[in-house]
């Protein structure tokens, strides 16, 4: 009967302990304005809206996630950001890896509608905010697969523990 309980506590306290551990959670670490970007006229490099992030806040643009929403909750972010575009000033939403940068390098080279698009660039678009959010350094596993290594964990110190006992 020992043996048994043993067993179950093992099994619920490593499927606990490797799902709690597995998922990161997102770290809010602030915003920027599209707008507040370099001027356009400079013919600046095109950003990504986690390129921008990582110019803003450092590090890699892996790092981060980006959110249109003004949430708190990591369960909110949209993995999406504003964008401006060259003749094209309404705002437009695009995945957070997304930029266009036609012709030459550079927001400004050759110009024209619809040729550079950048989530960071002074260039007439102002008050549309990208939320940034950073894994807080714990490597994410996917759910499943956590509780699979948990389960496969479990077992085997049951299945070496059993052994012990006969």
């Amino acid at each position: 009967m020992l043996r048994s309980s043993v067993s179950r506590w093992t099994i619920v306290g490593l499927a606990v302990l490797v799902c709690g551990v597995a998922q990161a959670t997102p770290v809010f670490m602030g915003s920027y304005d599209v707008y507040g970007g370099p001027e356009w006229g400079s013919n600046p490099p095109v950003y990504s809206a986690r390129e921008a992030a990582a110019l803003i806040f450092g590090g890699s643009p892996t790092d981060y996630a980006i959110s249109i929403s003004s949430s708190l909750d990591p369960a909110t972010i949209t993995y999406t950001g504003w964008y401006d575009g060259w003749g094209e000033h309404q705002g437009m939403i695009f995945d957070q890896d997304y930029k266009l940068d036609l012709g030459n390098l550079g927001y400004n080279d050759p110009g024209g509608e619809g040729t550079a698009r950048s989530a960071y660039v002074k260039d007439g678009l102002s008050g549309h905010t990208n939320y940034v959010w950073k894994a807080d350094g714990v490597p994410a596993v996917p759910a499943p697969a956590a509780v699979l290594l948990a389960t496969m964990g479990a077992a085997c110190v049951t299945w070496v523990r059993g052994r012990k006992m006969l």
